[in-house]
């Protein structure tokens, strides 16, 4: 039930809308089911039955509530204090929703990769014109169906979606989502994609206590606390622990041969490099050596002088950072003397069919996606319904990626009805996230209360066939 002034300071009213996941998608006992069917349900909650409901778990009826529900022993000034706050919350709807209409927006920057940004935005195109199309449908025949779906005809509003298109400065980000949100206040952002750091839009999002579900990136704000983003995983530091859990596994390594760590001197390279030595320096046995560049020639020649000065290399990482689209080349040319050279999966979307094929076996990349050999039922169905609305699968894990987190909001509007409280849908967020809705991307994506990234781990894999880039896993699912 929403816990809300409203909902909490009225008598209880049966609303099947309200109590529809209860109701239809939870197995309840016999005794749940009398009440709900019960003409009579409680009276309002009054200062003194709230205390005794928090107290001693006995609701204003008198009947006691699940002795799941823990009882508390609290104050009278700390409970003075939060039945004020019960009170006032949710006492109206939050910014972004009026009686037609509920807004919302997906922030890209300028610098963002042109394809990959038109693949998200037409799917989220794509998904807002059918899902209208539904609700203005509905909304056009108000006793459309005798059953439960005509009790959630006061829930059904048009989504109004927009793009937020930041600068190439990352440091005018935080001006200019301001000036959009105090232009068109939203309700949530949808996915989102930019180059570089994602903690100037995450900081807004906490600042301005607007959920962002799911943007496609490789760099959220891991150390940063925040309570409105909502990510797929850790990105690119998930990647970097999982690759140093993975080296802590084997056998001890000999202190002669340490691992030379490569590193863009950038957000997409420095991080990584730092979260991986890290987490690698738990084993005190490993000698790691940390090696920044900022181009390509930088690299070229600090490759070329750790080759000089290290007879014996056994395992090399790099970080590419801004310099991923010309590193493959220069490692090609320049790997014959390394055993085994470890990549971030990002390096996989490039064309590694020119590269020679003798030296495909020394590269281990970190992998957090499910295998191209799994099954996912879903995928199938988010599939034809592209291939039906002629939407182009172009690039199939950002738009399968996009489509969950449109499909996992409006599953979580459903149950959120008429009370459009931000944190009401944020607790179905976490709640709904693992309920069949996985596009196959990922071998599970689940939510809890706070928890914030829906993917936790990662498999190391090599090229099973450099034709079609399938890869194969060299490493069980690792969870840092």
């Amino acid at each position: 039930m929403p816990v809300t002034g409203d909902s909490l300071f009225n008598p209880r009213n049966f609303d099947r809308a309200d109590l529809f996941k209860k109701l239809f998608k939870e197995s309840q006992s016999k005794l749940f089911w009398a009440r709900m069917r019960s003409s009579y349900q409680r009276p309002a909650y009054t200062d003194e039955s709230l205390a005794r409901a928090i107290r001693e778990g006995i609701d204003p009826s008198g009947r006691k509530l699940s002795p799941l529900m823990p009882r508390y022993q609290i104050s009278d000034q700390d409970m003075a204090g939060l039945t004020d706050y019960l009170k006032s919350l949710s006492s109206h709807n939050d910014p972004g929703v009026d009686e037609n209409s509920i807004y919302f927006a997906t922030v890209v920057s300028k610098n963002a990769n042109t394809g990959d940004k038109n693949a998200m935005l037409s799917t989220i195109a794509k998904y807002v014109e059918w899902l209208n199309l539904e609700t203005k449908g509905n909304q056009d025949h108000p006793n459309f169906s005798p059953s439960y779906r005509s009790d959630f005809a006061k829930a059904f509003r048009i989504w109004n979606h927009e793009v937020w298109e930041l600068s190439d400065n990352p440091a005018e980000w935080p001006k200019e989502l301001a000036a959009y949100y105090q232009k068109n206040p939203v309700f949530a952002l949808i996915g989102g994609m930019a180059e570089g750091s994602w903690a100037p839009i995450h900081e807004f999002c906490e600042k301005y206590k607007v959920p962002c579900l799911f943007p496609l990136t490789q760099t959220p704000p891991v150390a940063q606390p925040g309570h409105y983003s909502v990510y797929f995983n850790q990105g690119i530091l998930l990647e970097a622990k999982a690759m140093a859990k993975y080296l802590l596994k084997e056998k001890k390594p000999d202190p002669a041969a340490p691992i030379a760590v490569f590193y863009s001197d950038d957000v997409e390279g420095s991080d990584p490099a730092k979260a991986f030595t890290q987490t690698l320096n738990a084993d005190k046995t490993f000698a790691v050596e940390s090696i920044p560049v900022n181009d390509v020639e930088n690299f070229r020649a600090e490759w070329a002088k750790y080759v000089e000065s290290h007879p014996q290399i056994g395992t090399i990482v790099v970080w590419p950072g801004k310099l991923k689209g010309a590193i493959l080349s220069e490692l090609a040319v320049q790997s014959q003397k390394i055993e085994r050279i470890f990549l971030p999966s990002e390096l996989l979307q490039a064309d590694l069919t020119s590269l020679p094929k003798e030296i495909m076996p020394k590269f281990y990349f970190s992998y957090p996606y499910e295998l191209p050999t799994a099954y996912h039922p879903h995928t199938f169905r988010i599939r034809a319904w592209m291939n039906t609305r002629k939407l182009e699968i172009s690039n199939p894990r950002i738009q399968f990626n996009t489509y969950y987190a449109l499909n996992l909001l409006q599953y979580s509007l459903e149950h959120v009805v008429d009370h459009f409280s931000r944190d009401y849908l944020l607790e179905y967020v976490e709640h709904e996230a693992e309920n069949a809705l996985n596009p196959g991307t990922f071998p599970r994506l689940s939510l809890g209360p706070e928890q914030r990234f829906a993917s936790k781990g990662a498999y190391l894999v090599q090229l099973a066939g450099s034709e079609e880039q399938s890869v194969k896993p060299v490493s069980p699912w690792i969870v840092p």
